[in-house]
């Protein structure tokens, strides 16, 4: 039986840290990282895989860069210029750059698919204002593409002494930015979403706080707002601030955080709703606690399976998937339904529907779901199935696409919804499956107790209950061993057993010669012919007698037998009895062979 969530697992040559999926084409993964700068051996590779089939992935392209400039540490994939699919990533450039003040950390390549697919880079530059050392573009993120709209991304430095976040218009070689953020603290993750005709919400966050910046086609210099700051908690006394890990749109009304409890103590999932007016701070909605297996979360990525057709339509009814990387090299995964009634938005609980254990041998770096757009309505039997893929990379070189299966749903008119159906996860939650679990385990327990009282009472072993004797063919209860029931009128024209011979007299023959002697001597002497008899004597007299021990083998199979002939003795009494009882000689040509 296939598995419910199929994968793809591959082993590359060199460490992943990020990994993103082509907006246009679901089916094409972007995966990219290496060793870094210096003498390790490890190439720094950007590589194409087409994930198509579900239990295998086909790498389609690859492109090497320069082994003495650094790493991948980040990347995404944007909309196209022409032919090619353009590719944002993160890569500084080599030491020797950087103690000359240049770093061009922002790359552009083309993904052109001809006879064949092929990357080539096409521009590097320098987006950030100040370049240090130690830092690098930790972050790329670009909003979601409609035609015939300009596309906005922003970068974020990680390791700086002072965090800038700049946003620029992808398209253009190099890109044009659009303005640079300021912060005394690193930036955690940042996001996009756009609400019309050349207008943006950008969020982004530190560790602590959360922000919000209006953005459209002329910039207007207002600073961002901040909606929301991480309270206080004292836990025995000590002051504790959950930290923020990743932050990302749902809908213009509402966004999701990702947060992990100080010292590992736990992964949270909350949402938030912006204020009326987008004045004041967000209103928490709702918080989910993963379980406490997942002490610190590494990732998040979420997809809307039904988004709207162009940035100025409303957000109908929809369905939400999450996925949160674990420091445990986990993927937990949730969903969470969007209703719209009476020009109100509601969101209902998110449900964990599947936990993925042991995804990568190493720590888990980059995750990311491929863009869902719904086939084209109405849906039939010819319709094919649809699928949303999860794909994940990780420092063990590795990339694994798990491929999960969606279902169509017809919406009710009734809450506001459209006529045409939608599309959800069709995978059974781990409640579901428990519950399901917990059932099949108590049925199988009730059905093995049955066959077992069965079993006994066709056996004899118990009182009749369930009269399984009564119901069960004759042969199969002979196959289980029903002993077999003598009639009732069995035995009673039989005579009685006589109590007489020579079963009954052997043990009386050494029964009545001890309680004659008491603490006297037994001494059993053999006459001519078969005659055996026992006689009494003082400790002190002479018999010349010996004990069972002291004879020798040939001498106890002798006595056994005589006393066996005269009805004394029999192989079923051991040879216990013979303790206390001395043996004198056997008479006759026997004894004579057996002393001679």
């Amino acid at each position: 039986m296939a598995p419910l969530v199929p994968s793809a697992k591959v082993t590359l040559s060199y460490p992943l840290y990020a990994c993103d999926f082509d907006p246009l084409d679901s089916s094409r993964l972007v995966v990219g990282g290496g060793g870094g700068a210096g003498r390790t051996g490890v190439g720094n590779t950007i590589t194409v895989f087409d994930t198509t089939n579900p239990n295998e992935l086909e790498q389609i392209a690859e492109i090497d860069l320069s082994k003495d400039e650094d790493n991948v540490t980040s990347l995404a994939v944007g909309a196209p210029k022409g032919k090619a699919t353009l590719i944002y990533a993160g890569a500084n450039s080599s030491p020797m750059d950087l103690e000359k003040g240049k770093n061009e950390h922002f790359r552009v390549l083309g993904i052109e698919t001809a006879a064949t697919v092929k990357i080539s880079e096409v521009s590097r530059s320098k987006l950030f204002s100040k370049i240090e050392k130690d830092s690098y573009q930790r972050i790329v993120r670009l909003s979601k593409p409609y035609s015939d709209q300009p596309q906005l991304g922003a970068v974020a430095t990680g390791l700086a002494k002072d965090s800038e976040i700049v946003l620029f218009e992808t398209g253009l070689s190099p890109p044009r930015t659009r303005g640079a953020l300021q912060s005394n603290r690193e930036t955690v993750d940042v996001d996009f979403i756009q609400t019309g005709d050349k207008k943006y919400l950008f969020a982004y966050c530190d560790d602590y706080d959360l922000y919000t910046k209006e953005i459209a086609s002329v910039d207007d210099g207002s600073a961002p707002e901040e909606r929301y700051t991480t309270p206080e908690s004292r836990e025995g006394g000590k002051l504790s601030l959950p930290k923020f890990r990743a932050l990302r749109w749902l809908t213009k009304d509402f966004f999701v955080t990702l947060t992990n409890i100080q010292s590992n103590g736990g992964v949270v999932l909350q949402v938030f709703r912006m204020p009326l007016n987008s004045q004041g701070h967000c209103k928490c909605v709702q918080s989910h606690q993963l379980p406490y297996g997942i002490s610190k979360a590494t990732g998040l990525a979420i997809v809307n399976l039904t988004p709207p057709l162009t940035p100025s339509a409303e957000q109908g009814y929809t369905q939400f998937v999450f996925a949160v990387a674990g420091h445990d090299r986990s993927i937990s995964l949730f969903k969470m339904d969007l209703q719209y009634a009476a020009k109100v938005y509601l969101t209902t609980k998110i449900k964990p529907f599947r936990t993925l254990k042991d995804v990568h041998p190493l720590q888990i770096t980059g995750i990311a779901f491929s863009n869902f757009t719904p086939p084209a309505h109405p849906i039939t039997a010819s319709t094919p199935p649809q699928y949303l893929k999860l794909a994940s990379v990780g420092v063990s070189n590795t990339v694994v696409v798990h491929t999960l299966p969606l279902f169509p749903v017809p919406l009710s008119v009734k809450r506001g919804q459209s006529k045409t159906p939608r599309y959800v996860v069709a995978l059974p939650s781990s409640a579901a499956v428990f519950g399901f679990g917990v059932v099949v385990s108590i049925f199988a327990a009730i059905m093995g107790a049955v066959i077992v009282q069965a079993i006994l009472e066709i056996r004899g072993g118990v009182k009749p209950f369930l009269n399984a004797t009564s119901y069960l063919p004759l042969p199969l209860q002979e196959a289980l061993g029903k002993p077999y029931v003598f009639p009732s009128d069995y035995g009673k024209d039989r005579a009685p057993i006589p109590t007489s011979g020579s079963v009954t007299r052997m043990p009386e023959f050494f029964k009545d010669l001890k309680e004659q002697a008491g603490e006297k001597v037994i001494v059993v002497q053999h006459t001519e012919g078969e005659e055996v008899s026992g006689t009494v004597h003082e400790g002190e007299e002479l018999h010349g007698g010996k004990t069972w021990e002291e004879l020798d083998h040939p001498q106890r199979e002798a006595w056994k037998r005589k006393l066996a002939s005269a009805g004394h003795w029999t192989e079923d009494f051991g040879e216990t009895i013979f303790k206390g009882v001395m043996f004198g000689e056997i008479a006759g040509a026997v004894g004579q062979a057996v002393a001679g």
